[in-house]
Order: C-alpha cells, then structure tokens, then sequence
C-alpha cells in the first residue's frame, strides 16, 4: 500500500507561511492616522499594542525563517552580487520621488473616488512616545521589520514561490530566468494590491526588482535590493519626519 501524500506540501508552507502570518498580524496593527499629532507624556495602549505587534511579527518571522533554512537554501544557494546594492538605492529613489507626485491621489480625484486608498499608520515615535528609552525601544524592532524581516520574507514569497508558480504549478525545478509574461508580471501585480495608496511607485519599484531578478538569477539579490530601499527608507522617514511613508 503506497503511503499517502502529505495533504500540504512543505516547500510551499516554507516559501508562503512566514509571509502569511506576517500579514495577518498586520491586520492588527492600530491606526494612527487620525491621531492627534501631539507630544503625550504617556505611552497609549495603541502604541503598546503596535510596539508588541512588531515583536511577534520578528519572533515568528525568524522561527519560520530558521525553521525552513535547508529548503531556501536548497532551492537558491546563498550569494549576493554587488547589483543588488545599487539597485535598492535607486529604487529609494524611485519610490519616493515617486511617493511624493501624489499621482494615486489626483486620479482618484479624476474618476471621483477622492481619498479612497488605505492610509498607513502614521506613526510618529519622537511624538507617541514620552522618552529616548521608549523611541529606542520602538525603533529598534521597526527598523528590523523594515530592513530585515519584510525584505526577505516577501522576497522568498514573491521570487522563491510566486513567479515559479505562475510559470510552471510544477514550480520547485523552475530557475528564475526565462520566465512567463505572467510570472514576470505577478511581483508588480501584487505590489500595486498591497500598496495602493502608492501604486505608481509600487509599479516602478517592482518591476525594478523583477529586472534584477531577470539579470541575475537569484532571490537573494532581491532580498538585498528589497533590505537596502527599505533601510534608506526608514532613515529618509526619520530624518525627513515623512511620517506618512512609514
């Protein structure tokens, strides 16, 4: 008697599952987009709650991470070409200038659907929080989130699964050149459907990164590409107070 097929396939939960519950968890996050934009000498429970959101995104990111080390690194051995740093400082570039037209918000105007566009949680930790110990304390964590964890779980999700899928349901043989219209166009598709308040960027964006995949072959590339506008990017919110990109 032939044993039975495993009724989820481990590649696949290794490659979608850290991303999945990234995003679920995300659902939980407060909105601090309507907030008052003052100094508080309390630290709410909204921001305790984002504070702890944060750590459990990292813990459980970085168990599913640790977990299914062997499968990523099976399917693309660990190398990095000096490309990926200079396409994620063009794609700060890109996406913040980008950001910055405000191209969402004039054709939403256009067809009369005004602000229709989720806001992101504009968070500011200098105001929302009383001390350098508690800035200190967000910053850290959102900073790993930022440039770490978001960088390479959605990589693996978007170049380790989704492209490979769309290509070929029989993925796990498919390299990451010579792909399908479809597979090529997917990384952007769900760019535009998880950042619509910034979807002219999330186009560029994508598609830059999806060039570079195409040029070198390898997710890790991306993951870096991804790390490296995601760092700048943090660092222009912080330094410009663009509490709004955050």
């Amino acid at each position: 008697m032939n044993q039975s097929q495993p009724l989820v396939h481990k590649p696949t939960v290794a490659f979608l599952m850290p991303l999945v519950v990234f995003l679920v968890i995300v659902q939980w996050y407060p909105s601090f987009s309507d907030a008052q934009q003052t100094a508080s000498a309390v630290v709410s429970s909204e921001t305790k709650q984002y504070m702890a959101m944060l750590v459990v995104q990292i813990v459980i990111a970085t168990g599913f991470l640790v977990w299914f080390r062997r499968i990523y690194l099976r399917h693309f051995p660990f190398r990095v070409s000096p490309l990926a740093v200079a396409v994620g400082a063009v794609g700060i570039v890109v996406w913040v200038g980008l950001c910055h037209l405000e191209i969402e918000a004039t054709l939403m105007d256009l067809i009369g659907l005004g602000t229709a566009a989720a806001a992101r949680p504009s968070f500011n930790p200098f105001l929302h929080l009383p001390t350098v110990g508690w800035q200190i304390a967000f910053l850290v964590p959102r900073f790993i989130v930022l440039a770490i964890i978001v960088p390479i779980i959605e990589e693996l999700f978007l170049r380790g699964w989704v492209v490979r899928f769309v290509h070929d349901p029989d993925w796990e043989m498919v390299r990451l050149q010579g792909l399908s219209w479809g597979a090529i166009l997917a990384p952007t598709i769900y760019g535009v459907a998880t950042h619509p308040g910034e979807a002219v960027a999330a186009i560029a964006w994508f598609s830059l990164v999806t060039w570079l995949m195409l040029k070198t072959g390898n997710v890790w590339d991306c993951v870096v590409a991804h790390a490296v506008t995601n760092l700048l990017l943090g660092l222009y919110v912080i330094w410009f107070a663009q509490w709004q990109l955050w």
